[in-house]
């Protein structure tokens, strides 16, 4: 199925990395749409103001992550490395830490999650973190990304939906404002056709946003 933009409602956002490739074009589609946003960055030094509000917070400190999202209706975990992940288990510590914090909400927002492609399954039904040979300078993101989705299959008490990269990619690019939509799996498409451009991949986690259509579920957006 093909989908492009379809708004709904207004949504209150806070994007926890929001300063990165990825988390700064999710700002930037949300804010295109009309939508309140709060960018949450570990350090603000030398951003400027363009959204709603700009705040300071480690991804680690759950209090702070409490503080900083406090008000949305919806909050996008796009916190990555800024150099050569060589933590597996940086994305999990980061996934506890960001839903302690929603936990500590009477109504806690809505989670979406910038994942990865770790656990996309082929049309054989494998997963690509399980493939041999990894590349040793991807293969912490890979694995790691996928530790984190296990652990948000644990839960039960949040709204949460992991929208992942295909495995063929994901890179800047234009806008074309249409993009694919799949669980868990890329099926038998050839993984270098599914390179998706960082635009459009902002488009699918907005359309999530707005439209809340795959709770507790892994989608990959691809081409």
């Amino acid at each position: 199925m093909v989908r492009g933009r379809v708004s709904v409602a207004f949504v209150r956002l806070a994007v926890i990395g929001a300063a990165g490739r990825i988390g700064s074009r999710i700002v930037k589609e949300a804010l295109g749409r009309g939508h309140e946003v709060t960018m949450v960055v570990r350090n603000r030094s030398g951003l400027d103001g363009t959204a709603d509000r700009l705040v300071e917070a480690d991804v680690f400190d759950s209090a702070a992550v409490k503080a900083a999202v406090a008000g949305a209706d919806v909050v996008v975990n796009a916190a990555g490395h800024a150099a050569k992940l060589d933590d597996a288990g940086f994305y999990a510590r980061a996934a506890r830490s960001v839903v302690s914090a929603l936990r500590a909400f009477d109504d806690p927002p809505r989670l979406i999650v910038v994942g990865g492609f770790g656990s996309v399954r082929d049309g054989a039904g494998g997963q690509y973190a399980d493939r041999p040979n990894l590349p040793a300078n991807a293969a912490p993101e890979i694995v790691g990304q996928r530790e984190a989705l296990t652990y948000y299959r644990t839960l039960d008490d949040l709204h949460w939906t992991y929208v992942s990269p295909p495995p063929g990619g994901i890179a800047p690019g234009q806008r074309s404002g249409k993009y694919q939509l799949a669980v868990d799996t890329i099926g038998d498409r050839e993984a270098a056709s599914t390179l998706i451009s960082m635009e459009d991949y902002a488009i699918a986690v907005l359309d999530e946003a707005e439209r809340a259509e795959h709770p507790h579920a892994c989608v990959v957006v691809m081409r």
